[in-house]
């Protein structure tokens, strides 16, 4: 299960990271120990442990409204050979 740092839509801080731990619950992956985090101009971001299953990452990101994430490998993996998954941007327009 790779990780990724997804850029999400926000509500109020809590809430909105609850949501996105149930929602990644829902699909089989996980909320990585409660990583939500805003920047300068409040745009939120999660490190969400992804499914090994496409089609459940493909819904969890839908789900989610993530616009883009960072694909990451544990250190570990990395030294055992493993690359990590491709960074993405979803398509904006209509």
């Amino acid at each position: 299960m790779p990780y990724n740092w997804m850029r999400i839509p926000s509500s109020p801080p809590a809430k909105r990271r609850d949501q996105v731990r149930k929602i990644c619950e829902d699909y089989g992956g996980r909320l990585v120990e409660d990583q939500t985090f805003y920047d300068e101009t409040g745009q939120a971001y999660a490190l969400v442990y992804l499914p090994d299953d496409d089609g459940q990452v493909d819904g969890l990101v839908g789900e989610i409204g993530a616009t883009s994430w960072k694909g990451l490998v544990h250190a570990d993996e990395m030294a055992g050979g493993r690359k990590p998954p491709q960074s993405k941007k979803r398509d904006q327009r209509p």
